[in-house]
């Protein structure tokens, strides 16, 4: 599996919308809210890559209020995926 990190900055007052037409896509595991100079974080798995090319151009550039992203691929994960953080 390949998976994609998006930082995205969105106009402003969008992040709430763009952030919850994101989660929707069926690509998408998560999609953080976050601090600093970017609105959002989002979490993307896929199983090859031209998914990834399909995703970025056709799905995600074209949501409205989506203002610019940096796409990231992680090629290794260390230590345990455990999900959801527990408190």
């Amino acid at each position: 599996m390949y998976r994609l990190f998006v930082l995205a900055k969105c106009d402003l007052g969008h992040a709430a919308s763009v952030g919850n037409r994101i989660a929707e896509m069926e690509e998408v595991a998560e999609v953080y809210s976050v601090t600093g100079e970017y609105d959002l974080l989002i979490k993307v798995g896929f199983g090859d890559l031209p998914e990834i090319e399909d995703f970025v151009q056709e799905k995600l550039h074209r949501v409205p209020g989506l203002k610019e992203t940096v796409t990231m691929m992680s090629y290794r994960v260390y230590g345990e995926d455990i999900g959801d953080f527990v408190n």
